[in-house]
């Protein structure tokens, strides 16, 4: 009996890919979701190209060293004419503050010449869209990471009523965590923290897409994760506008 294969992601289904945009994504040499994640959620003349940056671990010291390979890695996908620059770590930017976040950005697009998105900046403009002030967070991240996004969030006029990790450090094994564990960990947030406005998953290695609207309809809150946030983002800075369904409610937006 022959195996039976799926039609796979539409954007594969083109015969000129990228006909409508194409996205660079920059993302830790360590990180296995976002290729798995962004394919699912491409729209037809979508399509992505994506090169890494050398991360040993998901501690601060890693993520900071790792970051001084941003440019060098833009460049690259640069050269391969796509039309944004995705910087696809969330925490590498949130460690470093809103005008690092910035001046990272406007450094990639200085250098490549193309327009740029960070993954956190991505966050902020979808928390934004929600209108959102109080957040729940979950992140599979440890505690000192934990307390610096807080930080960061605190410092950009939002007030984070809840947060919690897995406390992993191995970036690898955050892309094995299960989906029903993010889903447990996402309703236990917002069963203690049901004055949040939205719930907030964070780091793009953490598999979310699977769960994403459940959480919402098991909540009532907006639910929206690092990869999903910079996908929304991306594709509205390149006048990507059709609604996105199944992903969670911040992907059927109009942008």
């Amino acid at each position: 009996m022959k195996e039976q294969y799926s039609s796979g992601p539409a954007w594969l289904m083109d015969s000129d890919f990228g006909w409508r945009a194409r996205l660079g994504l920059v993302h830790p040499s360590r990180g296995w979701t976002p290729d798995h994640e962004w394919p699912r959620m491409l729209p037809r003349g979508v399509s992505f190209l994506v090169t890494r940056m050398p991360l040993k671990a998901t501690t601060p010291e890693e993520l900071l060293k790792m970051g001084e390979h941003a440019v060098e890695a833009a460049l690259l996908l640069a050269s391969a004419s796509v039309d944004i620059i995705c910087y696809g770590c969330t925490v590498e930017t949130v460690l470093q503050g809103i005008e690092y976040d910035k001046k990272l950005t406007e450094e990639l697009q200085e250098a490549t010449g193309i327009r740029a998105k960070t993954m956190a900046g991505g966050v902020v403009e979808a928390l934004r869209e929600f209108g959102a002030r109080k957040l729940a967070i979950v992140t599979p991240y440890i505690e000192e990471i934990n307390k610096r996004e807080k930080v960061f969030m605190e410092s950009i006029g939002f007030e984070v009523v809840y947060e919690k990790g897995l406390g992993i450090s191995e970036t690898i094994e955050i892309a094995k965590v299960p989906p029903a564990t993010v889903y447990k960990l996402g309703r236990e947030a917002i069963a203690k923290a049901p004055d949040a406005d939205l719930l907030f998953i964070s780091c793009g290695n953490l598999r979310t897409i699977e769960v994403l609207s459940a959480l919402e309809s098991d909540t009532g809150k907006p639910t929206i994760s690092s990869n999903q946030a910079l996908l929304w983002a991306a594709l509205k800075a390149v006048g990507v506008k059709e609604p996105i369904y199944g992903f969670g409610s911040l992907m059927e937006k109009p942008r």
